[in-house]
């Protein structure tokens, strides 16, 4: 089955047999749904005055903000438009956590609420036509002992307001775990999707299927049936499904399979060396794919990928675009997949090249609006009257405007954290420090408000490094960093080796090195921040979840006389088990290569925290998520056993319904309000720290 973890993944379970007992424990999603009128809460999407444009909301607090008004969780996500883009769907908060708000934008149809009750979760949507929007939901499950994420997918109608669960009929096996894994609409058949899926009792065997209606089983035939070595696929704008992802049998190579004009496909999985992704599926030549990879012949330098044509059916690439200093991070095309509009790099100081006349006139006025923040296409409807945008900085906490090409009229739908000025926020500052072997390591700043790198000093801080081993952090609102500046202290989220977004090279050395150099990276950005008296050597904490509660109980096994205490929400305690375990999974085998093999168990274990919890020498706060689908549960917990073993100033926060985002705002508060409570019990009050918590 499939499992989502911070590090391997989406894995699927080596199972083939059904389970009774899971069956049964799903019950019917829509026993738990409430569909409902949203009449009373239709302002979460209303037209706010946005702090950046005014000197505050009219939620302002007006002096320093309590902490609660950033561990609130964000009030929308992920905001799609329908085709015709007659309404405006995005997750809003209700109840304490994230449900579904679909806003009527032209007449007077109310909107309307889907709250997903207290077992579910909503996970992803797609609008299917003008008026029907697919609905993922997620709920934490077990399947023989081993803990998963099952989905299920219901269909909303805002022509009837009714809600219907696909699929309930369908018996197989392999696709009793994961029912949400749309690929896309179908542009010419009204209401249809692509679904990856099977119908044997085998989930490796992934095929894809053309869904119409709202049927209790798969289709009879797949649209694209199984392919050896293929787990995932990904389809064109029109439809087409061209792209095939996955690992060989024994799991030691990755898999990259293209489809040619004629219907044939190609493998084309030496390209993969080259650090190859496919970025855009262009549809004037169906042989055709923009792919970022390395240059045949790559020099010396930081290893940066361009952009090319690759012709799959020849085998000629050609340079599409290059990198200079930054790489291409997406390349955006048109809604039939004809022309590129956009292309947007890593480096989010460099403007994006942007090909569409209309796309330049609504950046440039967002630009001008925002001269210091990122902007994003987040979505357009399909005739172009409409566009969805969101703007992101240290000062503009997740704005969202909506453009309508009728009016030639572009403003503001809702804001994530409302009542927050840009007055109030703090600055993040972009700044490079030398690591121990003189490469140059780029980091984040956050500082309080109003200091800057030259003017703070000696501040309490707190080190925040990032829960993905291989991604990067961005010069944008962190709600994290944010509240904790607000309480006073600095926050550097290091850009360690192993990150992406600066060169293969930079990322290929942190491949295998989590206790190592990417730790060390970590380590020796704390020691810079002493160094240039930005930091008090004796009121340094670090924090992190994911890898970075695993960087934060390491060091506090391996340098506990730089930190006076250490924090760790769902952090990894154990490499060796945390692999061991993926091999329950497919791909399990495959996806931790760059943590290391099962059978390195001696540098596994040299590199984990739990088998050194003797040595760790601060205070140490971990918090547990019990519904943990990411990372387990059991790293935390035995951490903990092994702390209090060795007894070792240990506290441990449960979150019984908690997750791995902590996307119910119960635990965002508990968790917060331990952590800022831990902070000052162990670097002392910070200076000017008087917000109300």
């Amino acid at each position: 089955m499939i499992n989502n973890d911070a590090t391997f993944g989406a894995r699927l379970i080596c199972h083939s047999g059904g389970s009774p007992g899971l069956k049964r424990s799903l019950g019917l999603l829509l026993s738990s749904l409430c569909l409902t009128s949203a009449m009373v809460i239709s302002g979460l999407l209303a037209d706010p005055v946005f702090a950046s444009e005014a000197g505050s909301t009219p939620e302002s607090y007006g002096t320093k903000p309590p902490a609660s008004a950033f561990y609130r969780l964000p009030q929308f996500a992920h905001p799609l438009l329908p085709p015709s883009g007659k309404y405006l769907s995005a997750r809003v908060v209700t109840n304490g956590k994230l449900g579904l708000l679909v806003k009527p934008l032209q007449g007077d149809e109310e909107p309307y609420l889907l709250d997903s009750g207290e077992r579910w979760t909503i996970r992803n949507t797609l609008w299917v036509s003008d008026h029907e929007i697919l609905v993922g939901f997620s709920r934490p499950l077990s399947f023989d002992m081993t803990a998963v994420l099952v989905t299920r997918t219901v269909r909303l109608n805002m022509k009837t307001h009714k809600a219907r669960t696909l699929f309930q009929r369908e018996t197989g096996a392999g696709f009793l775990q994961m029912q949400n894994r749309f690929l896309g609409r179908i542009p010419d058949q009204e209401g249809a999707f692509l679904l990856e899926g099977t119908k044997g009792s085998n989930p490796k065997n992934t095929s894809v299927y053309a869904v119409t209606g709202a049927p209790s089983k798969l289709p009879g035939r797949p649209v694209q049936k199984t392919q050896k070595d293929v787990f995932n696929w990904q389809a064109d704008r029109l439809g087409n499904v061209r792209v095939g992802h996955g690992f060989t049998l024994d799991q030691q190579r990755g898999v990259l399979k293209l489809k040619d004009a004629q219907g044939s496909w190609h493998d084309v999985s030496a390209i993969i060396d080259r650090e190859a992704r496919v970025l855009a599926l262009p549809t004037r030549d169906l042989n055709v794919y923009l792919v970022l990879m390395l240059p045949n012949d790559p020099a010396d330098g930081p290893g940066l990928r361009h952009v090319y044509e690759y012709n799959v059916s020849s085998g000629v690439e050609e340079l599409a675009y290059a990198a200079n200093h930054s790489e291409v991070a997406a390349v955006l095309m048109d809604l039939k997949g004809e022309d590129v509009i956009l292309v947007q790099y890593q480096d989010e100081a460099l403007p994006p090249v942007i090909f569409h006349p209309l796309l330049k006139e609504i950046y440039a006025a967002l630009g001008a609006r925002f001269p210091d923040a990122w902007v994003g296409l987040y979505d357009v409807s399909d005739d172009l009257s409409r566009a969805l945008f969101v703007v992101n900085s240290p000062k503009v906490p997740g704005a969202l405007y909506l453009y309508n090409a009728e009016e030639r009229d572009l403003k503001g739908v809702s804001i994530q954290y409302p009542g927050l000025s840009a007055a109030e926020l703090a600055e993040v500052y972009p700044i490079a420090y030398p690591s121990r072997d003189g490469l140059e390591i780029p980091a984040y700043l956050t500082l309080p408000n109003g200091m800057s790198p030259e003017s703070a000093r000696e501040l309490p801080f707190v080190v925040l490094p990032n829960a993905d081993p291989h991604a990067r952090d961005f010069r944008q609102f962190h709600w994290q960093a944010q509240m904790l500046a607000n309480e006073g202290y600095g926050v550097p989220q290091m850009n360690f080796r192993g990150s992406t977004g600066y060169g293969v090279s930079f990322e290929r050395a942190g491949r295998q090195q989590w206790g190592q150099v990417m730790l060390d990276d970590i380590t020796d950005g704390a020691r810079w921040l002493i160094k240039e008296k930005i930091a008090d050597a004796d009121r340094i904490c670090i924090l992190g979840e994911g890898f970075g509660g695993y960087a934060a109980l390491m060091s506090a096994v391996k340098t506990p006389d730089l930190y006076r205490c250490a924090a760790s929400l769902n952090g990894i305690s154990d490499l060796h088990s945390l692999v061991a375990q993926g091999r329950k999974y497919v791909g399990g085998f495959y996806s931790p290569r760059h943590i290391g093999r099962l059978w390195w168990r001696q540098h596994l274990l040299e590199n984990s925290p739990r088998p050194h919890a003797s040595k760790v020498g601060v205070p140490v706060l971990l918090t547990v998520s019990k519904k943990n689908r990411m990372v387990s549960p059991l790293q935390t917990r035995h951490m903990h056993k092994a702390l209090q073993r060795a007894k070792k100033d240990v506290e441990l926060v449960e979150l019984p319904e908690g997750d791995h985002s902590l996307s119910r705002q119960a635990d965002r508060k508990t968790f917060a309000e331990a952590l800022l409570s831990f902070l000052a019990e162990h670097l002392g009050e910070a200076a000017g720290n008087q917000a109300s918590r």
